[in-house]
């Protein structure tokens, strides 16, 4: 009874949340979680194939969509938070969402976002089968520690889930160097083209071995801790990958191949602006053959798949404007290189909030890159900083050496989106933090001109 009492509540209180213009992703399942604890065992318990978690820093919804298009393209049913509401809360939601008033749900697959530092919470209530590690930078500092400690409350939830398969980026050492210390079953993924995603001139951050302390030797460095290595003292080094991603470029297009074992091949068009979106692709491909599709059906699931709210989310408003979620020095650092590379004149906004959802401690501003924007400065007519930490954001580019005449500080969502609007320029990009997303892209999306933009897959 009280099971039943918790999602008629949810429902309710998630309807009246649409209604008035939110998501309704979190405060349904956490009413649900208070009244009833144990509700997300309850709605994992009727899933009836797979659940799949995703899992890491950054990518975990564009990845997580993916697989939930390919899944759903292979004909089966398939519970997905979607949104990227990734605590219980949100997963609970995302169950209740697809349920009946008696908590009963019809369900082949569950896929499911989760939070690095919320997943042995998760896993005391989920039992997955697959589990996805995408990345680990840091992040939020104030909730999540160094890498060292997520790292290790990862490892402590994996002996919650035995029987769980990892699959793990194999050009991603930290994470290389967890699968070395668990006796799980595990299948690797990496890019084996040595492309140049632009960031030979960013600082690396924890490219240290895990297990001896020496710094690694890159061969080759995509971005962040990314790329090919090796450890000269103690010999740690990336595995070859079961699923290798090849690109090749060709005089208006890039072409990614991606081979597993078996003679599974998938071939696509890929965009030549978003190469760090690669690895999303390919860890969704992955987890296709995992599940036992066919090359073609993975092919029209990503075909199929549609990027979620602010993941490089393309407008219209007198100009083309592209609004895009980073959240960390390595998601600002990836995009600012998908501004520099756009040589037309812009407005380049910058939105910086410090609730909890965001983090509160904003000192990763002094770790990221936005050193990046200066190259391409005589591009830029005018840089806007907007959010609760808007005047951090503004000192932080007067030290990265912009010209204070070209920065406007605006106090509200709406001043920043005018001054995007009205400052002459030939596009704009809007980036920021999460707690400023939905209301921004609401903005946005009431003042849109043209119904057929859309976006691309993103780095988050």
């Amino acid at each position: 009874m009280r099971r039943i009492i918790a999602i008629v509540i949810a429902k309710i209180v998630i309807a009246l949340a649409k209604l008035m213009g939110h998501g309704g992703s979190n405060i349904g399942g956490e009413l649900a979680l208070r009244i009833c604890p144990d509700i997300l065992a309850w709605f994992g318990s009727q899933v009836k194939e797979k659940i799949i978690l995703v899992t890491g820093t950054n990518g975990k919804t564009s990845t997580n969509n993916m697989i939930y298009s390919i899944i759903r393209q292979s004909g089966h049913t398939c519970v997905c938070n979607k949104l990227g509401a990734n605590l219980d809360s949100g997963l609970i939601s995302a169950f209740i969402n697809s349920s009946n008033l008696t908590g009963r749900i019809d369900a082949d697959y569950a896929s499911l976002e989760v939070d690095e530092a919320s997943l042995a919470k998760v896993m005391a209530q989920l039992k997955p089968n697959i589990i996805v590690f995408t990345n680990l930078f840091r992040d939020q500092l104030d909730r999540y520690s160094e890498i060292d400690a997520i790292l290790d409350k990862i490892k402590a939830s994996l002996e919650k889930a035995q029987d769980a398969v990892l699959l793990i980026n194999s050009d991603e050492p930290s994470l290389v160097s967890l699968g070395c210390s668990v006796a799980h079953t595990k299948y690797y993924y990496g890019i084996e083209t040595q492309i140049d995603m632009g960031s030979m001139d960013l600082a690396k951050d924890n490219v240290f071995c895990k297990l001896c302390g020496e710094r690694l030797d890159y061969a080759h460095y995509f971005y962040g801790q990314l790329g090919h290595y090796t450890c000269t003292k103690c010999h740690f080094n990336r595995p070859i990958p079961d699923f290798k991603a090849f690109l090749q470029d060709f005089e208006h297009k890039r072409e990614l191949t991606v081979i597993g074992s078996n003679g599974f091949k998938v071939v696509r068009d890929f965009n030549t602006n978003d190469t760090y979106s690669i690895y999303n692709t390919l860890a969704a491909i992955s987890v296709g053959a995992l599940l036992g599709n066919t090359a073609e059906i993975v092919e029209r699931g990503l075909e199929n798949y549609r990027p979620q709210v602010g993941r490089m989310e393309r407008f219209y408003i007198g100009k083309p404007i592209t609004l895009n979620l980073a959240k960390n020095p390595v998601g600002f650092n990836e995009s600012m290189k998908i501004v520099r590379q756009d040589m037309r004149s812009k407005v380049v906004a910058i939105g910086v909030n410090d609730l909890p959802q965001d983090g509160r401690d904003v000192s990763w501003l002094w770790d990221t890159n936005f050193e990046i924007l200066l190259e391409i400065d005589d591009t830029i007519v005018n840089y806007t900083v907007f959010g609760r930490r808007r005047y951090d954001m503004a000192l932080r580019l007067k030290y990265a050496g912009i010209d204070e005449s070209k920065l406007t500080i605006s106090e509200t969502n709406e001043d920043a989106i005018d001054n995007v609007v009205n400052t002459r320029s030939d596009a704009a990009y809007i980036l920021l933090n999460y707690s400023l997303l939905f209301e921004t892209q609401k903005i946005l999306k009431g003042r849109n001109e043209d119904v057929k933009t859309d976006s691309l897959p993103s780095v988050s």
